[in-house]
């Protein structure tokens, strides 16, 4: 099943590693991110704004991509259809070298109700505990201890 992972390794202050994960039916890609607690609140903010006007998309990157910089993550959600349903569009880098060189990008399938119930979860992932996981597409509880 199509979905996006995030879990929480360790906070420090207010400093967050990330291991995010998505997968679809083509391709499967991990990555460990650093994202301070502010960025991540506004990360969620931008979702809710998507919820709000969900005929554009909405762009949220977790990291920097570009530069000498940790490794990152970006994903792109795109305009829902007439039937709730949309595409999300995720980019992730593979650490297999120092060039940062390296991408992999595809689409994870998805529904408005469950991207309104991402960015929430996000949102409370600043507090969360370390290990908690977060899944974009779940009909069950949204944060789960792994």
């Amino acid at each position: 099943m199509d979905n996006i992972i995030f879990k929480k390794i360790w906070q420090d202050d207010n400093l967050i590693e990330l291991e995010i994960s998505a997968n679809c039916e083509f391709a499967s890609a991990y990555q460990n991110c650093y994202v301070e607690d502010k960025a991540l609140l506004k990360i969620s903010k931008r979702i809710q704004k998507y919820i709000d006007n969900c005929n554009e998309s909405c762009y949220l990157e977790f990291g920097k991509k570009e530069g000498n910089y940790t490794p990152a993550f970006s994903m792109c959600i795109l305009p829902v259809d007439t039937s709730g349903h949309m595409q999300v569009e995720v980019d992730i880098k593979i650490a297999d070298n120092d060039t940062r060189s390296h991408r992999c990008c595809f689409y994870v399938k998805s529904e408005l109700g469950l991207i309104e119930r991402l960015g929430i979860s996000l949102k409370n992932l600043v507090t969360a505990l370390e290990g908690e996981t977060v899944l974009l597409n779940s009909s069950s509880s949204h944060m789960k201890k792994s």
